[in-house]
């Protein structure tokens, strides 16, 4: 039987005490069929030198050197390089199970899909997160599929769970501008691009949550305003698709509610991000679209960020967890 060939890219930065594992967790996998691009960018600790040790022992796996460019200058020699019939993108840091990437082929062959995706798992220093796992598969039209992206309902943005036919990617490749939400915009244009995309609810893929030194002021910005043009360029895209529209406005609406309350001594930026917001209540869009619910939360983030902070505090202290917003409840 001819198998179908899946590249693998992997990005890797100075990672050397976790890429090794997550090779391993690669050629574990039941489908053998691959071709996986490891692709070093700069690395400055040893992850190189054990990347090249792993290249020589399994004749599938290809080490790509270069200099620090970021994850998506990464991923995109990768895609440059890859050769096989699928694409699929792993984080150097993190795990599968054995059985994902022969899951994901499986559905794209028997359902003729141009993306398989499936559920993941967060793996916390102290605790497994994981959504829904009802075991379901649900095929999608381009359009369900973009509506479930732009939710958050059941498409995870990130790449690392789904598997794509390799033309999809002719003429796409990640915005090597963007320092986060980039998965999100280049899947946005990935489901555009397709035809029929299948789900299914078990989390094959293990998403490893790492304790990091926290976030400065200017590096939080730089993700917010990332995080902005990537929704506002979305929410303009769409905009003549009925039933897309509302849920890309909500995601946009209730960014900016995030960043008109979080905590920041860049207070010319937030003003800013607060004088759009207050320009978006008056709008014909967002009396249409936004619930009176959401409505109220955008007005009290414009004029009273306090005791929207204040709620979102009593609510974690109550739940002991954050909210994790469905901007389909709009």
């Amino acid at each position: 039987m001819d198998e179908k060939l899946v590249s693998v890219i992997i990005p890797a930065y100075n990672i050397e005490d976790y890429i090794g594992r997550c090779l391993d967790s690669v050629l574990s996998q039941t489908y053998k069929n691959l071709e996986i691009l490891v692709v070093d960018d700069g690395s400055s600790d040893c992850t190189g030198e054990i990347l090249d040790d792993y290249e020589k022992k399994d004749q599938r796996i290809r080490v790509i050197h270069k200099e620090n460019g970021g994850v998506s200058s990464a991923r995109n020699i990768g895609i440059e390089a890859a050769t096989g019939d699928y694409i699929g993108f792993v984080d150097g840091d993190d795990l599968m199970e054995p059985e994902m990437y022969k899951t994901l082929v499986n559905l794209l062959k028997e359902e003729n899909a141009d993306i398989a995706h499936c559920g993941y798992q967060m793996v916390f220093p102290d605790r497994v997160d994981y959504y829904h796992n009802t075991k379901n598969r649900k095929v999608q039209t381009r359009e369900e599929g973009l509506k479930d992206l732009l939710s958050g309902e059941m498409i995870e943005p990130a790449l690392y769970n789904k598997l794509y036919k390799k033309e999809l990617f002719d003429g796409i490749h990640l915005d090597e501008t963007l320092k986060i939400n980039e998965d999100l915009e280049v899947n946005y244009r990935l489901f555009k691009k397709s035809k029929k995309s299948v789900y299914y609810d078990v989390p094959l893929y293990s998403y490893m949550i790492r304790k990091n030194s926290a976030t400065g002021s200017n590096t939080l910005i730089r993700k917010n305003e990332d995080s902005f043009k990537v929704l506002q360029q979305i929410k303009n895209d769409c905009k003549n698709k009925t039933d897309i529209y509302p849920i890309a406005y909500r995601r946009y609406i209730y960014l900016l509610m995030v960043i008109c309350r979080m905590r920041t001594d860049q207070k010319e930026y937030q003003k800013a991000k607060r004088d759009i917001l207050k320009t978006e209540l008056k709008t014909k869009d967002f009396k249409q679209h936004i619930s009176s619910k959401l409505r109220l939360m955008s007005y009290l983030s414009c004029y009273f960020p306090g005791i929207i902070k204040v709620i979102y505090k009593i609510y974690d202290l109550k739940t002991g967890t954050s909210k994790k917003y469905k901007v389909d409840e709009g």
